[in-house]
């Protein structure tokens, strides 16, 4: 049941649900897991069964974002797609979608709604300060 991706070089998996990203979010902080290790993780704070793990694990797998391994009666999954590669893709998505795909309107957006601290500000400015370097 072991899936190789599909997908071309620079192809990335269709997209990811919010109750997907939780169970990746699993499987990036572990490396592997099995079902039962992610519904540890997530069945009680989400209220989800077993099933309902596997039904994610299952789709995840379909999408080509995890493959999965035999380990006897059970299986193994691991990310196929690195949490950065898909934060980045997700972040451009939101700037494109709802700020014309200029970064500059998100950031001026969050100052006029005082979304950003003082903290996240001088963080800001030492990250584009940086960048002109």
């Amino acid at each position: 049941m072991n899936k190789s991706p599909a997908n071309g070089p620079g192809e990335k998996p269709e997209r990811i649900s919010e109750a997907e990203h939780a169970v990746m979010e699993v499987l990036w902080d572990r490396g592997t897991a099995t079902a039962a290790e992610v519904c540890e993780q997530v069945c009680n704070q989400r209220d989800w069964s077993l099933a309902t793990v596997k039904t994610l694990l299952s789709r995840l797998v379909q999408k080509q974002a995890i493959e999965t391994r035999p380990d006897g009666r059970r299986y193994i999954y691991s990310p196929l797609i690195a949490r950065a590669d898909y934060v980045g893709g997700e972040s451009r998505r939101l700037v494109d979608r709802l700020f014309g795909g200029k970064a500059a309107s998100l950031v001026a957006h969050l100052a006029e709604t005082e979304a950003l601290t003082p903290d996240d500000v001088s963080e800001i400015e030492a990250l584009l300060k940086e960048l002109k370097q």
